[in-house]
């Protein structure tokens, strides 16, 4: 990943996407087969209730605001160039 790039945090996110889909769709289906996620606390076990997305994006160590602030830039280049060709 030598490369540099205006969004490193979508390329980091394309890299392991492959990985973060099948671990999605796993998560995803604990939930259709009525597992689910929990921690421990002081009178047993609590349900996780984070977003698969946010589940994902703290293992792979993707950080969500990052790729919000990519997409806002991409989208203000794209209208900057669609102004130019207007």
């Amino acid at each position: 990943m030598g490369e540099k790039t205006q969004y490193p945090e979508h390329v980091r996110l394309k890299a392991i996407s492959q990985f973060s889909q099948k671990i999605g769709e796993f998560i995803d289906w604990l939930g259709e087969s009525d597992i689910q996620l929990c921690k421990p606390d002081r009178y047993g076990y609590t349900p996780v209730r984070i977003s698969i997305q946010k589940l994902l994006a703290d293992f792979f160590n993707i950080d969500l605001n990052k790729i919000e602030e990519e997409k806002q830039q991409m989208l203000e280049e794209m209208r900057a160039l669609n102004e130019r060709d207007n």
